[in-house]
């Protein structure tokens, strides 16, 4: 079995920008298509380029209720931009509502679970499913660390169209060290990439830094980027369990009424491209 994972909010930035990008609304100001269409049009890309036998969608939880903020409050709390044309909260939101009742009938099992970041999830559904051959779909850089330490599984960037090279020296480590700014994750001051992987290819070195600048800032990242350091992990493995011995749904006259429902535009233009793909998953 080969199993698709789609990291789902960070494939629907790519979405959603992407139909701004493109322009794709009408001169009155309404939408030509859906968000939603972009979306599952960029499913329908993965499952199409990586030929899975199932396809796994991850839900990150609301930002403000995430178990990591608890440890660093300002954990993925970015500047305000005065530019709101980058705003995309609204969009977000209803496409999400959306997607979340299309998917139930187009065979495909979704992951959502209340202070749990679709990373969490996809690293717990990974562990479940190894050795079966997995395939995460995401731009996020905390993914590389799975395939990191599972053979079976790797991360695609749909950015640039490649599978991500596994590091040589840890992620998890480096990043604790360098920290992450796209997360809002301070590290040491005035270390980066090239200066943490000389350190972590000499055990003397890594040592003599960490005596002299302390552990209290490394210990702290790694429990917020590792992620087999979850402190619900096991609650998490249990969950994706579950959810995969649940059985999927595929229903087109279930899709017709939502389309109806919410006014899905675009939807039917597509449908001879999104439902033959969805159709033959298990």
């Amino acid at each position: 079995m080969k199993h698709l994972i789609i990291d789902a909010r960070n494939i629907l930035y790519r979405a959603i920008f992407g139909a701004r990008a493109n322009n794709i609304r009408t001169q009155a100001g309404f939408a030509k298509y859906h968000y939603f269409i972009p979306f599952i049009k960029l499913i329908v890309e993965y499952i199409s380029e990586h030929s899975p036998d199932s396809v796994h969608v991850c839900w990150d939880a609301p930002k403000k209720d995430l178990w990591r903020r608890k440890i660093l409050p300002e954990y993925k709390t970015r500047a305000k931009s005065d530019d709101d044309k980058f705003d995309i909260t609204e969009e977000l939101a209803i496409t999400t509502s959306v997607a979340l009742e299309f998917f139930k009938y187009l065979n495909i099992r979704q992951y959502s679970k209340s202070s749990m970041e679709a990373d969490d999830l996809i690293y717990a559904l990974v562990t479940v499913l190894h050795p079966e051959e997995s395939v995460i779909v995401s731009t996020d850089s905390d993914m590389i660390q799975i395939p990191f330490n599972f053979s079976s599984c790797k991360v695609y960037d749909p950015r640039k169209k490649i599978d991500v090279p596994i590091p040589a020296c840890n992620p998890v480590m480096q990043k604790a060290i360098v920290g992450d700014t796209s997360d809002t994750i301070p590290g040491y001051y005035g270390i980066g990439p090239k200066k943490s992987e000389a350190m972590l290819k000499s055990k003397g070195k890594l040592a003599d830094f960490f005596k002299q600048f302390g552990y209290g800032t490394y210990l702290r990242n790694m429990l917020l980027i590792d992620l087999s350091l979850n402190p619900k992990l096991l609650n998490n493995k249990i969950y994706a369990f579950k959810q995969l011995e649940n059985d999927t749904t595929y229903s087109e006259s279930e899709i017709s009424k939502l389309i109806s429902k919410y006014k899905v535009n675009g939807f039917m233009q597509e449908s001879s491209n999104i439902y033959p793909v969805f159709k033959k998953l298990v």
